[in-house]
This record gives structure tokens, C-alpha cells and sequence, in this order.
């Protein structure tokens, strides 16, 4: 069930309904409600994948016990290696065996038959949980870890499919304290507001108009020749829908979360208003920079052993963060073009911090400079990230390498597709939206639905302007929640699945 679907809002209705008849006459069947509902709902699409879920979650439970019993060092590390193993077994069974196979045949004109696998929904996000739980356990940072919460921080179903990917230390300690699992009026009310949001961006804001962008990227895909207008319509185009898309998902991701009273982090906050590119990765699916950063980047050596360390930890990273993405050579291009874009980051912030020092060029600088360099920033961003979205579209390495071509003004300035009668008139509405208004998260902050957000707040805690925009439970927001639930509600047909769903 995808969440902008009328299945899933029927879905939801019913558990709400079940849940709230039998939370009121005991105030602890919540748990096991949401647990079972969880696993219809990734039931949904192939049953039989059910049982991977289930053997998973039994398999790290078991490792992680082990873990916290207390063995010797050595045993410790030896059941970390293998939990880890077969855990990135398990996902590279599934997501990379049939690109591993294609690869040895492109490479040794070998003719190795592709196995045709079906790719369990989700798996790289709940795979990933289980890995940083385990990492977690070695390290002995897991306090506590009963089975049926172990249960419902992985398959719980707002979160199961696409993130965020939550740590344990955000979601086991709110199973563990939680004796009253009966609903909250106010949470379900500031959990639907949520859901309606996200639900408007996707249904109304973006999906109807991806099939013009669309135009651009069969052309493409089909060999004919692109001129530089169409090139950056694909890429600049592309970063709008991946933006609402991925936003309208963690908007009711942790709306829903919120409704039965779990909060989930922060996983979207603006990144197009970023002025850097790490200031982007600070912004973009939150949760997964941060796992990138402290399982994989840290352990490479971070930042800490020299520059020439620090880039090889970078392009590492940034390369299996971009095949984590997808079993495709385009996403590891795409994956090694940002860690270019940081390696060049973290050498300008070098370079600067010898020279006169970050906070020394500050003061330095005119107060009528700092904000047109500041917006020029932004936009340099914002169009080097572009570049780079042709690759993560692009059905293959060819049209997307003849994409790249004509956003570098390698195939004239002519268009081929009437996609501009499209979505590109909305090319301002959308910059509007993504660089000068509030976020869902600084409208809805006072709610205290997401984890962490004040880690990203840009205004310092200043409230908003005008002070109307804050969400609060009052008549007003109720008739305006109402309104964009009914607009997104009649605009759900023919929708397209999230795209973080297929990773």
C-alpha cells in the first residue's frame, strides 16, 4: 500500500478505529495492534517476503542479546562481523545480484544469465536499522532490548518502507517508558494535518505534472539528440519532483507516527536553501547522512588522518551511498559527483580556515555583501545538485551521459520536447516554496511531532513571520487541514509510487 493511495487511507481508517476500541478498554493492546498492523501492511504487497522480515528481526534480535550478555572481546566482535555479513548478504542477494552478474558481462563478455529477483520493499531501510542496532550493542550503548519493542522498531509500518531510519536510541527508549498506548485526540489531529500536507504535495503539487518531465527523459532514453533547455529542464525538473516526493513522504511518515504517539526524527529540512553542499547533506534525508557519517565515513577515518584520508573516506562514502541508492552504475556516478562536490567543500573550508579563518572573513565582510553572497551560494548549489539528478533518473548510462552533455551546452540550445507547456511554467511556483517559505517542520515545531528538529532550525528559535504560519489546534488550522486533505484526497489518481520506495 503506498501512503497516497485510497487502500491505504481505508487501511488507516479501519486501524484507527480497531485501535482506538481496544486501546480504551486496555490500555496496553496498542502495542500489539500496531505490531500486527504492521505486518499486514508490508504483507500487502508479497506475502511471502513476510517471512524475510520476520527472519530478520529474529536472527539480529538473537546477536544483539548476545552482545548485551557480556562476551569476551573477542566473541564480541566475531558476532558483530557476522551479524553485519549476513545482513549485507541478505541485501546484496536481493538489491545487487543481478547488477553483479550484468557487470561481469559487460566487462568479460561473459553471458551469465541476470536472475530475475523481485526486490523486497524496504529492505535497505530495515536492513539498515538492524545494522546500526547491532553496531550499537558492540558498542554497548543499547540499555535495554525486549523483544516484542525490538518487533515494532523495525517493522513499524510508517517508517518500514522508506524511512527515516530511525536508531534504536530514538525509538526503543519510547517503547520501553510507554505504558498508556490509548490515542490522543491532539496527537491525531496535529498526525492527520501532517499526513494531509504530505499528501498535497504529492498529489497536487508535483505527481500530475511528472509526466511532462517525463517527456524529456524517454527522449532521451531513446537516443535522440537533447539540447541544452532540455537538459536542464530533466535535471532541474527531476530535483523538484524527487523534493516533493520525498518531503510529502516524511511529512506523513511522521504524521502517522505521531497519531499513535512515536515520534520519529527529522528526515527533510529544506536542503534546496542550502548554501553548501554539506550544508545539503546536513538537509537531505537526514537519516541516512547521519548513518553514512558514523558507520561508514567515521570508521574510514573521517576527517581526523590527513586530507588525502579524508578524501579517500569521502568518494568511499559518498559512492556506496549513491549504490545504496540504486543497483545501477548511474547511482555510483551520482554518489561519487557529491563526494567531488564535498572533497572541493572540505578543501575551500580548509583553505579558508589557513588562510584568515571562517569566523575572522566574517566579520571582514560588509553586512550589504553577506546576503547577496550568501544567495549566490544557494543557487550555485542548487544547480550543481541538478546536474547531478539526470544521473539518478536516467533509465541508463547513456542517456544519462547524453543529458549531461547538453546541460554542458554540448548539443545546441534547441529543445525536442513540448515539455515546457508542462511543468515548467510552475518552475517559479516551486523555487517560491523551496527557497522563501517555512518547511512543514518550522510550520508544525511547536508540535513537537519530529525528533531533533530544533538541530535545524535556521531562524536560531525565532519564531515565524507572520506568526499566523504556526500550526496550532484551533478552528482555523482544523478548516484549513480539512481543505488541503480534501484537495490531495480528489487528486489521488494515477499517482506514481514514492521514489524512495524502490530502494
Amino acid at each position: 500500500m503506498v501512503f497516497a493511495s485510497h487502500s491505504f487511507l481505508a487501511f488507516l481508517l479501519i486501524l484507527l478505529a480497531v485501535y482506538w476500541l481496544a486501546a480504551r478498554h486496555h490500555a496496553r493492546w496498542g502495542k500489539p495492534i500496531l505490531i500486527v498492523a504492521s505486518f499486514i501492511f508490508y504483507g500487502f504487497w508479497i506475502p511471502a517476503y513476510l517471512v524475510l522480515l520476520v527472519a530478520s528481526i529474529l536472527f539480529n534480535h538473537a546477536i544483539a542479546r548476545a552482545l548485551m550478555a557480556g562476551p569476551a572481546p573477542q566473541m564480541r566482535r566475531m558476532l558483530t562481523v557476522l551479524g553485519i555479513a549476513l545482513n549485507l548478504a541478505l541485501i546484496g542477494f536481493y538489491k545487487y545480484a543481478g547488477f553483479v552478474v550484468e557487470s561481469l558481462n559487460w566487462t568479460l563478455h561473459t553471458g551469465f544469465d541476470v536472475p530475475d529477483i523481485i526486490l523486497p520493499i524496504g529492505i535497505s531501510f530495515f536492513t539498515f536499522q538492524q545494522i546500526s542496532l547491532l553496531v550499537d550493542a558492540y558498542r554497548g550503548r543499547v540499555q535495554q532490548l525486549r523483544f516484542w519493542d525490538h518487533v515494532l522498531f523495525i517493522a513499524f509500518f510508517p517508517q518500514l518502507i522508506a524511512g527515516p531510519i530511525v536508531r534504536q536510541d530514538e525509538m526503543l527508549p519510547q517503547l520501553a517508558a510507554r505504558t498508556d498506548w490509548r490515542l490522543r485526540a491532539d496527537y491525531i489531529a496535529i498526525g492527520i494535518a501532517l499526513f494531509s500536507f504530505g499528501l498535497f504535495k504529492k498529489s497536487v503539487l508535483i505527481d500530475p505534472f511528472v509526466p511532462y518531465l517525463d517527456l524529456v527523459y524517454d527522449a532521451a532514453a531513446a537516443g535522440d539528440a537533447l539540447g541544452f533547455v532540455d537538459g536542464w529542464i530533466a535535471g532541474i525538473g527531476y530535483g523538484f519532483q524527487i523534493y516533493f516526493d520525498f518531503s510529502a513522504y516524511s511529512d506523513m511518515a511522521i504524521g502517522l507516527g505521531f497519531m499513535f504517539g512515536l515520534h520519529l526524527p527529522v528526515n527533510f529540512f529544506s536542503p534546496y536553501k542550502a548554501h553548501s553542499i554539506r550544508d545539503f547533506w546536513r538537509r537531505w534525508h537526514i537519516s541516512l547522512s547521519r548513518f553514512l557519517r558514523d558507520y561508514l565515513f567515521i570508521p574510514l577515518g573521517g576527517s581526523r588522518h590527513g586530507m588525502m584520508r579524508t578524501v579517500a573516506a569521502l568518494m568511499i562514502t559518498m559512492s556506496l551511498g549513491g549504490l545504496w541508492h540504486g543497483a545501477g552504475w548511474t547511482f555510483v556516478i551520482w554518489g561519487m559527483l557529491h563526494g567531488a562536490y564535498l572533497v572541493v567543500n572540505h578543501f575551500w573550508r580548509a583553505l579558508v580556515a589557513r588562510g584568515r579563518g571562517q569566523a575572522s572573513e566574517s566579520r571582514q565582510r560588509p553586512r550589504w555583501l553577506r546576503l547577496p553572497l550568501h544567495a549566490l551560494s544557494v543557487v550555485v548549489t542548487f544547480l550543481a545538485v541538478s546536474f547531478t539528478w539526470v544521473f539518478f533518473r536516467a533509465s541508463d548510462f547513456d542517456a544519462a551521459l547524453g543529458l549531461a552533455s547538453a546541460m554542458l551546452g554540448f548539443g545546441g540550445w534547441h529543445e525536442v520536447a513540448l515539455i515546457t507547456r508542462g511543468i515548467v511554467p510552475l518552475f517559479p511556483l516551486y523555487l517560491l516554496i523551496v527557497w522563501f517559505m517555512p518547511n512543514t517542520m518550522e510550520l508544525f515545531q511547536a508540535s513537537r511531532a519530529a525528533l531533533h528538529i530544533e538541530q535545524y532550525r535556521d531562524d536560531r528559535q525565532r519564531p515565524l513571520r507572520p506568526g499566523w504560519l504556526k500550526f496550532e489546534l484551533s478552528t482555523r488550522w482544523a478548516a484549513i487541514t480539512a481543505a488541503v486533505f480534501i484537495c490531495a484526497w480528489f487528486a489521488l489518481s494515477n499517482l506514481s509510487p514514492f521514489i524512495y520506495f524502490q530502494f
